[in-house]
């Protein structure tokens, strides 16, 4: 890894230095000591004391990473006397708060400085064009103004650096005269208008990056006099096409990079003879028609990128490049099968949002390797659109149609005011993943790679925060070097409100180098641009601040999709390299119309759950009175088993009534999300309309005024032989009593008849059922409400 590498030939140019320096017994002028001193106090750096000595210690030996600081200052003592005398100066990483240093000019042997990851502002110093530097990088500094024409006097340059800067104007047409340029960096900038003519005269260019800036006009043909180039870039510049078809001279190229780009549709650009490839990103160039079938068989190339482009036609199953590790064809017309050639072990491939003919389990494609990373998300043209979201299954069908998701991206699952925010932190993510979460419905799917990174593996496409000055809910984020898509499924059409959250958790907000990132990002919702070059910080005016992005959005296919895109905006290696692209905390989406209320549920899942139990009770005594009169002569054990399965049933119910536990009739699944009261009442009034007697049960008029309240009630159902005992379910009592006394006849001609079943058959104590009968009854209730509602309850909750 990156952070991870040794700066080994540094310490072997260190050392080597160093053993000329005591061989010589190399000294120093005390002139350029004074001069590096005002150097070091220009810049901002404090404490820092150099002497003659400076040559033989300066080296950092204490740095180890390619972050930590470097403090370098390289002599070359090989002149008369064992004279010493500066030619590189490196301040790398320290955060100087100060200005560029004139003093530099009294340096006569200067020839290199390296002034990367500071905090300067100010501009480029006048002075320096009476120098001769050839190397000059400043990249990462708060630098501003127009590139001074100045610096097209230093004709000795090699290498120029303005990188991630804030620089505005033109580019100056003088930088043409740096006829022995071999770098020249521009990107993540201010500049605009056109490159100038001047400079096709850079010939020995090898290195030429303008991403991130507002150029106007198109991409120059002048390109094809840089016979020597090897990477161009030209990422999210300003500038528009079509791609120059001159590029083809450009044999030595072996790094591409031009995306973003405003252009009628294009051909793909002729590529064939440039062998040396190891990177192709061709992306949302307008590029039309079918991929040249030699791309396939470059046999250095590593990474292809083709996203969002308008290419038709079929993949060709021919053999693929051995070193082709990463493929993105995302959002485009590609149609016909996947081949299993592009399928190869430990390639990252993402073919989402394409054309390719409907999959099915059994086609390549769709088969479970672990080795590949593949992201077939909407990769097919599908009849229906909610297969789109599950590929390889083409009987995807919804069992319920929801009102409402929240994902919190990248962290754990987080409750925000009574909302449980879902979190997808155990999807670690990389280069083309696809998740569904089947347990809810919702999902994601990411696509893209770190560039210059120098980690293949991305695994981790998550951003953490250890600061306690934010919530859960923004403390993790995803994030993705290309295009994040949150996507929603099963919801019921209409129009839903969309709240987007977002917090900057990986740049810092004190005066360092990591506080000058810019991630910026476009948004889209329902393919709609909601937010054009959308910079967290820059919204919320700092880091570790939360931001929130509404919106509203219609469902017509039960699907939402929310897509986070890099259009090649902002900078990418601040404070390292590969910091860049979409980064989102959590996502909320909700049906502002489907607001189900506690007054509402009550009547319903009540009713479902409660209704039906009371309403086979009810039956119950009418069907026993029908067995009882047509049977009676034939089936008499038959006829009283029947009669006393009702019994018990009534009688719980009243027991529960006198005992204060009517609420056990409810379903526990429900929680708290209904009205007691309300629940109560309606039992109740349930009760009483069960009464064996059909005079003794209230009219429908009387029922309504109980339920609404403006009627009392009868009080529950005592016992008989209590002096309190309410008449109107005497009927009731009578009933039961001449009922026992069938039994009792009964059981002396069927003597083998389970009478323990019922427990006690006195008049006196018929609502009175012991233990084990209560206990058998109450299992056949629950497994009746469990069997006959609970799918019903489920339908009709909260999303």
């Amino acid at each position: 890894m990156l952070f991870l590498k040794r700066l080994l030939p540094l310490s072997v140019l260190a050392l080597s230095y160093s053993w000329t320096q005591l061989l010589l017994a190399a000294t120093l002028p005390q002139d350029e000591v004074d001069v590096l001193n005002q150097i070091a106090q220009t810049m901002g750096a404090r404490n820092w004391t150099f002497n003659a000595d400076v040559c033989e210690g300066s080296f950092d030996v204490n740095q180890v990473l390619l972050t930590d600081p470097l403090r370098n200052i390289t002599c070359d003592c090989q002149f008369v006397n064992s004279t010493c005398h500066i030619v590189s100066i490196q301040f790398m990483r320290y955060s100087l708060p100060g200005t560029l240093p004139p003093q530099l000019v009294q340096l006569p042997y200067l020839q290199e400085i390296d002034f990367a990851y500071n905090y300067l502002n100010g501009t480029i110093p006048h002075e320096w064009a009476t120098m001769q530097l050839k190397y000059i990088s400043i990249f990462g500094n708060r630098l501003s103004g127009n590139i001074p024409d100045q610096l097209g006097n230093i004709t000795s340059l090699t290498y120029l650096d303005l990188e991630a800067n804030q620089f505005s104007g033109e580019v100056p047409a003088v930088l043409g005269k740096l006829v022995n340029l071999e770098t020249l960096r521009l990107s993540s900038n201010r500049l605009s208008g056109n490159l100038p003519m001047e400079l096709a005269e850079l010939k020995n260019l090898t290195d030429f990056r303008i991403s991130d800036n507002n150029f106007n006009g198109s991409i120059p043909e002048f390109i094809q006099n840089w016979k020597q180039l090897q990477r161009l870039e030209i990422q999210g510049s300003g500038l528009e096409g079509p791609i120059p078809p001159s590029i083809s001279v450009l044999e030595k190229l072996n790094h591409l990079r031009i995306s973003d780009i405003k252009s009628t549709n294009q051909t793909f650009p002729e590529l064939r003879n440039m062998t040396s490839f190891g990177r192709i990103i061709l992306r949302n160039c307008s590029i039309s028609g079918e991929i040249p079938e030699y791309i396939w068989g470059m046999n250095l190339l590593r990474i292809l990128d083709l996203s969002f482009n308008k290419l038709t036609g079929e993949l060709p199953s021919v053999p693929i490049s051995a070193t082709l590790k990463f493929i993105f064809l995302t959002g485009n017309f590609l149609s016909g099968n996947i081949p299993e050639s592009i399928l190869r072990k430990g390639t990252n491939v993402d073919l989402s949002y394409n054309n390719f003919t409907q999959l099915s389990p059994g086609q390549p494609a769709c088969q479970d390797r672990r080795d590949l990373s593949l992201n077939l998300f909407r990769s097919s043209s599908m009849k229906s659109n909610l297969s789109e979201v599950q590929p390889c299954r083409n009987d995807f069908k919804c069992d319920r149609y929801w009102h409402s998701f929240h994902v919190n991206c990248g962290g754990n699952d987080v409750k925000v005011n009574g909302t449980t925010f879902e979190g997808d932190a155990a999807v670690a993510g990389g280069v083309a993943t696809y998740y569904f979460n089947e347990n809810s419905n919702w999902g994601f799917s990411s696509t893209g790679d770190f560039t210059d990174d120098d980690d293949e593996q991305n695994t981790y496409y998550i951003e953490n925060s250890n600061s306690s000055q934010i919530s859960a809910l923004y403390s993790d984020a995803r994030k993705s070097p290309l295009s994040l898509t949150y996507f929603g499924y099963c919801l019921a059409n209409g129009n839903y409100d969309v709240i987007l959250h977002f917090a900057e958790v990986k740049f810092t907000k004190d005066n360092t180098y990591s506080s000058l990132g810019r991630r910026i990002f476009d948004i889209y919702v329902q393919n709609k641009l909601v937010k054009k070059d959308f910079n967290i910080a820059a919204e919320a005016s700092g880091v570790l601040i939360p931001v929130t992005v509404p919106d509203n959005a219609t469902v017509t296919n039960n699907i939402l999709e929310i897509r986070f895109n890099w259009a090649g905006r902002g900078t990418t290696a601040v404070p390292v390299g590969g910091v860049y692209g979409p980064l989102v905390s959590a996502i909320s989406v909700v049906d502002p119309n489907f607001r189900p209320k506690k007054k509402d549920i009550v009547p319903i899942v009540v009713g479902v759950v409660l209704g039906l139990c009371l309403i086979i009770l009810a039956l119950g005594i009418l069907c026993w009175r029908y067995y009882f009169r047509t049977k009676r002569s034939k089936e008499g054990v038959m006829k009283h088993t029947l009669e006393y399965v009702m019994v018990p049933s009534t009688c719980e119910a009243f027991h529960l009534q006198q005992s204060g536990k009517l609420m056990e009739l409810v379903d526990q699944k429900l929680g708290s999300e209904f009205n007691e009261v309300e629940a109560e009442r309606m039992i109740r009034v349930a009760l009483i309309c069960t009464n064996a007697s059909p005079s003794l049960r209230p009219i429908m008029s009387e029922v309504v005024s109980m339920l609404e309240g403006t009627s009392t009630i009868p009080d529950a159902v005592p016992l008989s032989g209590r002096n309190n005992e309410d008449l109107r379910f005497k009927t009731l009592r009578d009933h039961h009593k001449q009922v026992n006394q069938d039994l009792a006849r009964s059981q002396a001609h069927y003597p083998t008849s389970n009478s323990s079943f019922f427990g006690s058959s006195s008049a006196d104590d018929v609502c009175e059922i012991n233990e084990e009968s209560y206990l058998r009854f109450k299992a056949i209730r629950d497994s009746h409400i469990q069997t006959s509602s609970s799918k019903s309850v489920q339908d009709m909750r909260t999303v």
